[in-house]
């Protein structure tokens, strides 16, 4: 990838505002979203099960793909996903 004359803190600035939306979509949408596991999961587990277990605790991040090696991730565009277990 060439050099960028965006700084890091304005892509500093660019990951923290999506990092936001994503984390404010998760919130608003947390009912429909649990909603529709509960209804669609093989183990049958319910919203009370998700809920008692902490599985709603988890990290959300966003690296940006400049931050990183060549090789990372899934390629390049607007949005690109890993998921890391």
């Amino acid at each position: 990838m060439s050099e960028s004359s965006i700084s890091t803190e304005a892509g500093d600035e660019w990951r923290d505002f999506v990092l936001n939306k994503v984390v404010k979509y998760l919130e608003d949408h947390r009912n429909s979203i649990i909603t529709e596991f509960e209804s669609n999961n093989q183990f049958n587990l319910s919203k009370e099960e998700i809920e008692e277990n902490g599985l709603l605790d988890f990290d959300v991040s966003i690296t940006l793909h400049r931050d990183r090696k060549p090789s990372f991730g899934l390629g390049f565009g607007f949005f690109k996903a890993n998921i890391i277990r």
